[in-house]
This record gives structure tokens, sequence and C-alpha cells, in this order.
């Protein structure tokens, strides 16, 4: 059932056909949405999306990355198309998962990488204090990634962007029962479907209001009825975060 959930590491990323990504979105450019990063291996594999938090900081979900040694991931800035040359990649040298992520309930799916070297595109700020309303029930968001375009299908080389409205925590609750956890889960997505994160989106951003509301961590296939999204509310973890960030 947990889709975004399949990329526990690199490995399983690479191994598993149901991690998340993009459906029924349109492509993007980098230069409108320049925090989006690529997670990949040493070889090129991309395996997750992020957020560009500070110069050398990306937060991404902590099911991307957990058990996973810094040098099994890189991090590519600057590329619409993960395929075309230029861009940036960096290094990364020291992962931070939540000490409360667990699995497979997936609570606290937050994890800060820290990288080698700053990169030059701006950064996104977190929802922290005071951006408690861009959680409310029809707010409008994005899901951006370089996932797969259907459940089951194959990755996009190309960045793509989803409008999704915030779902409320009670027809969240309806879909996913005891596996929402309103604390720390927001859910987004149209009630009849044919929108999502999917494969390979795993960890990118969920944006509303300017600031990064969320990360993609879950939900039960893709772009299904019914079954939203489900991002990591990171407005819950913003001191920790911030911790991080430094």
């Amino acid at each position: 059932m947990l889709a975004a959930a399949a990329a526990a590491t690199v490995s399983t990323a690479q191994a598993d056909p149901i991690t998340p990504y993009v459906v029924g979105g349109e492509a993007a450019d980098i230069a409108d949405f320049p925090y989006t990063v690529a997670l990949t291996t040493p070889d090129g594999f991309q395996f997750c999306g992020g957020s560009l938090a500070a110069a050398d900081k990306v937060v991404t979900a902590a099911h991307c990355v957990e058990g996973t040694s810094p040098s099994e991931i890189e991090v590519v800035s600057g590329l619409t198309d993960l395929t075309a040359a230029g861009g940036e990649t960096a290094e990364v040298t020291d992962v931070w998962v939540h000490p409360d992520y667990s699995d497979p309930a997936i609570s606290a799916d937050v994890a800060v990488l820290t990288l080698g070297s700053d990169l030059s595109a701006p950064p996104i700020a977190v929802a922290g204090p005071g951006d408690e309303d861009l959680y409310a029930a029809g707010t409008d968001t994005t899901v951006l990634g370089w996932g797969t375009t259907s459940e089951g299908g194959s990755a996009s080389d190309t960045l793509l962007k989803a409008s999704v409205p915030v779902t409320s925590a009670a027809d969240c609750a309806t879909a996913y029962g005891s596996d929402f956890i309103a604390d720390s889960m927001v859910c987004a997505g149209v009630p009849g479907g044919g929108v999502d994160s999917c494969q390979g989106d795993s960890g990118g951003p969920l944006v509303a209001g300017g600031k990064l509301i969320g990360a993609v961590s879950w939900g039960e296939g893709c772009a299904r009825p019914g079954k939203p999204g489900v991002y990591t509310k990171l407005i819950t973890f913003s001191a920790d975060i911030q911790a991080r960030l430094g």
C-alpha cells in the first residue's frame, strides 16, 4: 500500500517498481522551481527528489535515504532534463534522518542532507510557525518531480509539475484509516484521481504560498480516485529542520 515507502535504501529504490512520481502533470522549467533537486546514485540513477533549503542543505524524505551512506548519494541541481548537460552536482557528506522516523507507519518521514559544496540555486523557505493556513483544506499546491507518469510506468527525464489541492484531515483519514497521522502528514489530491505524485518523486517538494510545506511520502497506488498523495507535514518538524539548516 505504501507506494512512496519503497525507497528505504538506494538499492531498494532501484529494485522496487512502486516508488512515487508525478501523474497527470505537465512539463516544468527548473528556472521556475530552482530549489527542486534530484537525488541520484554516483552512476546517475535518479531515485528520489528533494528541495534545496540552504546553499548546502537538502530536505527530502527519510525513507529515501535511511540506511544509506552519504557516498551513495549525489544531488543534481539546475536541470529540467536530467539527461542534458550542465547543471550542478554536489556530493553528500552527511545524512540526518529524523529520530522519530519509523517504517511501515512512515511517521516523521523527513531527512536533511548536508552537501560537500554550496549550490548556486536559490533555496526555498520551509514552512514554520505562522504558516498554518497553508495546510487548510482546498489550498492549492504544486508538486514536482522526475518520477513515473503512470502507476507502474516509466520515469520522466523531464521535470514535471502538477497542481493538487490540500485534502482535509478527515477525508485523508477516511482514505487511509489509522495509517494517516494528522500531526505529521498532510494529504493533497483530486477526489476523482488522475493527478498525483508517484514512483521516483519521493522526497520531492510540495509547495504552497512560496513555502515548502511537504515532501512526497507515500500513498496507495498513484492517482487513484479517493486515494490522495500523502506528504510529510514539514511545519511539524520545522524546529528540527531549522536546527539542521544552521
